[in-house]
């Protein structure tokens, strides 16, 4: 079996723990170990990498590390994370100073960031890490009925040095989502905007606004549900009149499970779902 490192980062703390299960029974789903990287910090997404990237740097490369140390790649769902983490991966590869540097920090801890662990997300992990091909084959069943639009999320097509898929075409998350059974409706209005999610604990307001684009865009397109990769964007949306879950709760019911054990039942908002 096929293993990976879990960075838990901020998403499955507190209230949402569950979003670890949701995590760990999609991971073994498609056939692979997750192995908790239970050491790891906050990469600092939206607070320290704003104002102090030497900081942030040292952060990640510990965190890379820590995968590294188990002799695996590292796997965040959370596409903030996955853009910090990535996005520190290239500045470290691309700059040995800066990665010596670095890594005499780390060598208090007995640490040693050395570039070898790859970065996944949700997305690449099932086109890459998994296959999409292997992936299909491990779809017990069909979510028949039911028509939902992919939401990407920002930092998963931006900044390009670090995008999983093309930037003005994407097509992962319809590739991820049709073998599913599901009808995918794609091209509604504010797809592509941001959840808000960044600005919940600055400003409320603005959050609001940003969330409800995208769900009454896709609720006028005719979708049914609003699937998206990243907890954050799960979390900022969650709790409005039209309904959003996770693509791996999806996954997981496809896979055979009920919708309570994926969490689906946790949501604020309530998605029914023909299985």
């Amino acid at each position: 079996m096929k293993k990976i490192g879990i960075y838990p980062g901020c998403c499955f703390q507190g209230a949402d723990v569950h979003n670890y299960d949701i995590t760990v029974r999609f991971l073994e789903n498609m056939g692979v170990e997750g192995i908790l990287l239970d050491r790891a910090a906050c990469c600092g997404g939206g607070v320290i990498d704003e104002t102090n990237k030497l900081v942030v740097y040292g952060l990640n490369a510990r965190n890379i590390a820590l995968a590294e140390e188990k002799g695996v790649d590292l796997y965040t769902p959370c596409n903030t994370c996955y853009m910090i983490i990535a996005k520190t991966k290239l500045a470290l590869d691309a700059d040995p100073e800066l990665k010596e540097k670095i890594n005499k920090i780390l060598a208090d801890e007995g640490l040693e960031y050395k570039g070898e662990a790859k970065i996944y997300h949700t997305l690449n992990l099932i086109r890459d890490f998994v296959g999409l091909d292997e992936y299909k084959k491990r779809i017990k069943r069909q979510i028949s009925g039911v028509k939902v639009a992919p939401y990407y999320g920002c930092h998963v097509l931006a900044p390009n040095e670090v995008a999983l898929d093309d930037v003005d075409n994407p097509t992962i998350l319809k590739e991820i989502l049709e073998p599913l059974g599901v009808e995918v409706i794609e091209g509604y209005k504010n797809e592509n905007t941001c959840c808000g999610y960044h600005a919940t604990y600055t400003d409320k307001d603005q959050k609001e606004r940003l969330s409800i684009k995208p769900l009454e865009g896709a609720k006028e397109a005719g979708a049914d549900i609003v699937a998206t990769p990243c907890p954050l964007c799960h979390k900022a949306m969650d709790g409005m009149e039209e309904p959003i879950l996770q693509v791996t709760q999806l996954i997981n019911v496809a896979c055979g499970m009920s919708p309570e054990e994926t969490a689906i039942n946790l949501n604020k908002t309530e998605v029914k779902l023909s299985i």
